[in-house]
């Protein structure tokens, strides 16, 4: 038996240090997260969730801080790409519950014997009824799509079973995830859970035609999780369709009487939104080719004079923008206090992101040195300073717990004054008369969408 799995009950140090990520990821890190259907989580027995891959440390986060108050006699146990156990954190890594997974194409063919003893690990930790967690497209995708899976993890959980005589039923449970914004901190995350799939009727067939069984296994669970997601299938296309789900798609799922705002309504109106796309596209290409053509351009020209779709939305008059600069020019003290030391906390995890080519993986980045390394080490540091100035410790501790809503505040001034400047340069380009053309463009964009729905609906 795998030592990991003998020893993978959370102890008081796993629960206490989980409490804290928990509460840095849902209250610090994500301004909203969504837990969808997590009574779909079966409660006892071996199960392997399986989810799709678009974000790195933040898919596993949202699954890890969703599942395991069902699910925690054990820690549930991930399966992770094998180039982050680096030995310096090989350790800390299993401790957390983490398992390397070896691929052909970044690990190279004399890596994959290794995967055997991964693999013994994962069918001991089912056999104990433990949960695992495991992204079979075997890296995470740079877009709302789904790849392709490997059959791996339905070989692990038949041989797991077949340990057992066939007697002990597993399952796997679908899951995906879904953000507002991929890259930035205080957005919106969901997790969603499917129907939990029992591999016993499976094991007849398993025992005779196997991989007719994984194939059969795979389908379902592919099957759900598409169907979970927003799926953009259309690559060739992708970024005209996202860009019209950002905008168009704000008035859509108004229309359909959901809200924009609430990141799970958002996502059934964009799945819609895509659906109803790929229809129109299946019956009149050359149509449906011209008008992702017409958006691309738009979206360049937006981008080449640095203004957003959104200050078309929400223009603001001079009166309006002049009462927001007032704001800003009102705050701008207290912004100034937040900055210290959270302007640090923010820009530590850029050392390392830098570096890293991969911008799918930089919120991972930025959430594990913010949680792990710079809000400790500077929030107890200002913390003492303020302790030895005062000579109060209920002063220091009244700071300490001050600093994480700083914190917050700051970064929203941040991101306002952000979105401001463009609505002050959009204002002054159309003064100047430079946005006329664009404003036909967006106009034309939108009502040859809505004659597209309206014809192909």
């Amino acid at each position: 038996m795998s030592v990991h799995s003998q020893d993978n009950k959370p102890g008081f140090g796993f629960k206490l240090f989980k409490a804290y990520i928990r509460f840095f990821h849902g209250k610090i890190f994500y301004k909203k997260t969504y837990w969808l259907h997590t009574e779909r989580i079966p409660a006892e027995g071996p199960l392997m969730v399986v989810s799709d891959h678009q974000n790195g440390l933040s898919d596993v986060l949202g699954v890890l801080m969703s599942i395991d108050r069902r699910r925690d006699k054990r820690k549930v146990r991930v399966v992770a790409r094998a180039d982050v156990f680096k030995p310096a954190v090989r350790k800390a890594l299993h401790w957390l519950g983490l398992i390397p997974a070896y691929r052909l194409a970044f690990d190279g063919e004399a890596s994959l014997s290794n995967n055997a003893a991964s693999f013994e690990d994962i069918e001991q930790e089912l056999l104990l009824d433990g949960t695992v967690v495991i992204y079979p497209e075997a890296g995470h995708q740079d877009k709302h799509w789904l790849g392709q899976f490997s059959l791996a993890y339905l070989h692990i959980l038949f041989e797991a079973a077949r340990k057992t005589g066939f007697q002990k039923e597993m399952f796997v449970l679908p899951s995906c995830n879904h953000y507002s914004d991929y890259f930035h901190a205080r957005e919106k995350m969901l997790v969603c859970y499917g129907t939990p799939i029992s591999l016993t009727p499976y094991y007849e067939l398993y025992q005779t035609r196997p991989r007719t069984a994984q194939r059969q296994v795979n389908q379902l669970v592919r099957q759900q999780i598409s169907s979970m997601m927003l799926n953009i299938t259309d690559l060739e296309h992708y970024a005209a369709i996202d860009f019209i789900r950002e905008t168009y798609g704000i008035d859509y799922a108004r229309r359909k009487g959901l809200d924009p705002d609430n990141l799970p309504q958002k996502l059934e109106a964009d799945k819609m939104l895509v659906k109803r796309l790929d229809e129109a596209k299946a019956a009149d290409e050359e149509t449906v080719a011209a008008l992702y053509t017409a958006v691309d351009r738009f979206r360049q020209q937006l981008d080449a004079l640095r203004v957003a779709d959104h200050a078309f939305r929400r223009p603001g008059s001079a009166g309006l923008l002049a009462a927001k600069g007032a704001g800003f020019a009102l705050l701008f003290p207290v912004f100034a206090v937040a900055c210290v030391p959270n302007l640090l906390v923010y820009y530590a995890p850029t050392l390392i992101t830098k570096r890293v080519k991969d911008r799918f993986l930089h919120s991972g980045f930025d959430f594990g040195v913010s949680a792990l390394v710079s809000v400790p080490v500077l929030y107890t540091l200002t913390c003492g300073i303020v302790w030895s100035a005062t000579q109060s410790l209920w002063i220091a501790l009244i700071c300490l717990g001050g600093l994480p809503l700083m914190g917050i505040f700051m970064y929203f001034y941040m991101k306002k004054f952000k979105a401001y400047k463009v609505q002050l340069r959009f204002h002054r380009l159309r003064r100047k008369g430079l946005l006329g053309d664009l404003a036909e463009q967006r106009a034309w964009i939108h009502s040859t969408i809505d004659n597209i729905l309206k014809q192909f609906s």
